[in-house]
């Protein structure tokens, strides 16, 4: 079984295999081997992802072992796997009963593990000043093998985390040639991971997406889920910032679909948050609605484990500072008042730090509060408004007009509707391009918007055609309404533009009397009558009533 101990990162398939062999024995083993293939299998079921099932098992050895190294390594195994699962006040505790063990530990490769799970713990703990203290305690020895690439990387990973690291230093180059030396591809790759973060934060993205893309294969071949998401949503963040939206999209999903299992990820975080703008960019805006929402959801949770970590680092420290006390209150009996007066003084500073803690959160959930709410209001303006023009979208005009329809037709009033078209406006966009064209867009929107009655619903349709839907109004008025806005946007000077041509449009009219209170029939019939203004001479306004007289003056053919 040591065989396979000794595999156990660098060789995952053939630790597996060597599992299997030593389960067709199992019953022939001695308590002691038992205890060591069950610590071995819960390390199989960790690198699997099933940390529940291993964390049930490392508790057991634990509690029951014998042997004091195998319990002191499940200790270390159980602070990773709290340490993965977010359970950070139960990871200390582990720690803390490792570290009072470490004494008796008579193995320095196990001993030297015992330090590292402390820098380990607390670099994902956020704790990195005190990981880094840890690591290079373990620096200092003369280690090699396997805990010389993990202690170099934590020394990589503290220094990322407090700014102190440079991408070009040797201490990433021996960091990197050691894990290749000792043939650990999973650490080897994480500190790929800062080295990735590095040229994003730097605006190398091509650096970064060679570097990933290079190393990627193995961690596929490992099926380390926790750096193959890293891996992936850095690559979704450094397509998005050149431009390879597609490429952006497809790692962004692969993230998301993998990292289900990890809790409060970051890469998830990361990976909505690009997806969401790809939607954007992509003009999907009810896509995007749905990714910033999971977005926001995941960044809430990304930095409400920030604060879990903080105050079960803070718990920690209040737990030793009471266990101090007590032990001064039981070996200084004779100094019972003064340590009392100590206890009370440092119960007052408690309710201090408690307050102060309180204080800090209401003041976060504040702000989370006004975001979020800033945001809504931001994603609706999104779905309800075109980007361009700043009058309704379609989507949303569909929804306010039948609302208006309803309305009227509960109370019998009038409904009318005017359907306008940009005349000529493919030839704007194919004379003077299609800056010019937006330009034009946006004046004739803003345009009538300032004529318009302030209840009417005023939407872009798709291209250069606009709609109307004027409640409690009759065609003869919508007619009078039209002609202002056709005269309206025929004196539009087009100099500011760059340019100098003329703006016209092409307007339909119908109301309820003639279409009735459906919203297809009302838009359909104005359609009819705008072709009817544009195949009769353009920039003027034409009513339904035009369009059925023409029809029944024209003869049948038979």
């Amino acid at each position: 079984m040591s065989e396979a101990d000794n595999i156990r990162s660098q060789h995952p398939q053939q630790f597996n295999q060597f599992l299997d062999k030593i389960k067709t024995n199992e019953s022939s083993l001695t308590i002691e081997q038992n205890d060591y293939y069950q610590y071995l299998l819960a390390y199989q079921y960790g690198y699997n992802g099933d940390f529940y099932q291993a964390q049930a098992i490392w508790e057991k050895i634990s509690e029951t072992s014998l042997s004091t190294e195998l319990k002191f390594r499940a200790n270390l195994s159980l602070i990773n796997i709290f340490a993965y699962t977010k359970q950070w006040s139960e990871g200390l505790t582990y720690l803390e009963n490792n570290l009072k063990n470490l004494h008796l530990i008579t193995n320095p490769e196990i001993s030297q593990l015992g330090i590292s799970a402390a820098a380990i713990f607390y670099n994902q703990l956020g704790q990195y000043e005190l990981a880094l203290k840890y690591a290079n305690q373990l620096n200092l020895l003369e280690i090699d093998g396997r805990n010389s690439c993990i202690v170099k990387q934590q020394i990589i990973e503290s220094k990322f985390h407090l700014k102190t690291l440079n991408i070009n230093s040797e201490e990433i180059k021996n960091a990197l040639n050691l894990c290749l030396i000792n043939n650990e591809i999973v650490w080897f790759n994480l500190t790929n991971t800062f080295i990735a973060k590095l040229h994003l934060q730097e605006g190398m993205n091509q650096k970064a997406i060679d570097l990933i893309l290079e190393n990627i294969a193995e961690v596929k071949k490992s099926n380390y889920i926790p750096i193959l998401s890293q891996f992936y949503s850095l690559l979704s963040k450094s397509y998005l910032a050149v431009g390879e939206v597609d490429s952006a999209k497809f790692y962004g999903n692969e993230s998301v679909s993998i990292s289900g299992g990890i809790l409060n990820s970051e890469p998830s975080m990361i990976a909505y948050e690009v997806l969401y703008q790809v939607a954007v960019l992509e003009k999907d805006f009810e896509t995007a609605l749905l990714f910033y929402i999971k977005f926001a959801e995941a960044e809430k949770s990304y930095f409400d484990d920030l604060k879990t970590k903080y105050l079960a680092f803070q718990l920690a420290q209040h737990k030793a500072v009471e266990q101090k006390v007590q032990i001064e209150l039981l070996n200084k009996q004779n100094k019972l008042l003064k340590a009392s007066q100590r206890l009370a003084d440092s119960e007052t500073e408690n309710n201090r730090l408690f307050m102060a803690l309180l204080i800090m959160v209401i003041s976060l959930l504040a702000i989370a509060a006004i975001r979020s709410n800033r945001n809504q209001k931001r994603l609706r303006h999104l779905a309800e408004y075109d980007s361009l023009t700043q009058i309704y979208n379609r989507g949303h005009f569909t929804s306010a007009a039948q609302d208006a329809i309803v309305a009227c037709q509960t109370n019998q009033d009038d409904i009318s509707c005017i359907l306008f078209d940009l005349d000529k406006f493919k030839t704007i966009n194919d004379n003077y391009g299609h800056a010019c064209g937006d330009w034009v867009l946006k004046t004739v929107a803003s345009t009538c918007k300032s004529i318009g009655r302030k209840n009417d619903i005023f939407a872009r349709l798709g291209g250069e055609e606009f709609c109307i839907i004027l409640s409690r109004c009759d065609a003869n008025t919508a007619m009078k309404i039209a002609e202002d806005y056709r005269r309206a946007i025929a004196a539009i000077d087009s100099t500011p533009s760059g340019k100098t041509f003329p703006i016209t449009a092409s307007f339909g009219v119908t109301d309820s009397h003639q279409s009735g209170y459906s919203l297809e029939a009302l838009t359909g019939h104005a359609d009819n009558a705008m072709y009817l203004a544009k195949d009769t001479g353009r920039n003027q306004v034409c009513n339904y009533a035009d369009v059925v007289a023409k029809n029944d003056a024209e003869p049948v053919v038979i």
